[in-house]
């Protein structure tokens, strides 16, 4: 779990990748085979190796097949024998997702996987999206006790689905996880997490030539640590805001941007532009109130993405003013 009590899964095919995610800082795996066909059940050994690998937890998935979430009864006598090894092996979850034919959760048969998957995490993937009502759906999932449901908000990709996400996070008031997943790009992160979620879930974004990649995995695990985006400032500029009803950089005009930082770069910032200044406030800002789009970008200064907010800032994303002063050698450090 990151600083901010963000929590990253990585979607990792075989054990290379499962690995490249420990090594990157991933809070937690799932582990699959075929993504080309949208997941399916790992090559049995495959599993023992990772759970051996890893110190981080690794769900698997328990999916017999691409294609839909309707499944015979030898699928599921399948599913269930899948689950008697995954737990043999030490994992620490398993992901499933089964809907009857006319799009309800089958929660007889997920019940019966739920009992055999004990005391393991159970996880329902993005057969939710399938279903016919997500309300419904979720309350489903609720009461069949299942700890986290993967969704990308019933939309081709979790940024499209971000209304719904967001409503299903305020829906589940604490009773499920709502983890949101589907083509987040790393510069999205901060809108996502903006929506209510706690646990987000990539895996293309972590991907170079189909292999999950650390740097890429520790870049996702960065970006959602961000927390409170730090903006630094002057008490009149601030003042002037105040009064014009909008907060306005001189950045917004030359480069397009608001400048920000996070609270590990803050005082390197403030050293490198500011340093000796004592007129200086750094506004805090809470990502989930920003109106205008953020995105994460290198800084010709470092090979560090910095947040980037691309319109006027609206004031009641700044969650509070805090001075920034100088040492007596003219340099700063964050917390003041």
């Amino acid at each position: 779990m990151t600083e901010t009590g963000i929590t990253v899964e990585i979607c990792a095919e075989g054990l290379a990748s499962a690995l490249a995610a420990g090594q990157g800082g991933a809070d937690r795996v799932e582990l699959c085979d075929d993504l080309a066909i949208g997941g399916v059940m790992p090559f049995g050994w495959t599993v023992l190796d990772v759970c051996e690998g890893l110190a981080i937890p690794v769900h698997v998935l328990v999916r017999p097949r691409g294609g839909g979430f309707v499944y015979d009864a030898a699928e599921f006598e399948m599913m269930r024998g899948n689950i008697s090894w995954i737990r043999a092996c030490g994992a620490s979850g398993v992901v499933l997702g089964l809907l009857t034919a006319d799009g309800r959760v089958d929660r007889d048969r997920t019940a019966r996987l739920i009992a055999a998957a004990r005391p393991m995490s159970v996880a329902f993937h993005k057969a939710f999206d399938a279903a016919r009502d997500p309300f419904e759906a979720l309350d489903d999932l609720i009461a069949l006790g299942v700890d986290r449901v993967l969704t990308s908000g019933m939309a081709p990709t979790a940024m499209a689905g971000l209304g719904l996400l967001a409503e299903l996070h305020r829906r589940a008031s604490g009773r499920i996880a709502v983890m949101a997943g589907g083509s987040i790009a790393l510069d999205q992160i901060p809108a996502i997490l903006g929506a209510g979620p706690r646990e987000i879930h990539l895996g293309s974004a972590a991907r170079i030539g189909g292999v999950t990649d650390p740097g890429l995995v520790r870049r996702i695990v960065e970006a959602a640590s961000m927390g409170m985006i730090l903006h630094i400032t002057t008490r009149p500029k601030w003042e002037w805001a105040l009064a014009l009803g909008e907060y306005r950089a001189d950045s917004l005009a030359t480069e397009g941007f608001l400048h920000g930082s996070t609270a590990r770069q803050v005082a390197g910032s403030a050293d490198r532009f500011f340093r000796g200044r004592t007129d200086l406030i750094v506004l805090r800002i809470d990502p989930g109130k920003v109106r205008a789009p953020i995105r994460l970008e290198k800084s010709p200064h470092s090979d560090q993405p910095f947040p980037h907010i691309f319109g006027p800032l609206n004031l009641d994303a700044v969650a509070d003013v805090v001075p920034l002063v100088p040492d007596e050698s003219g340099a700063f450090a964050w917390p003041p």
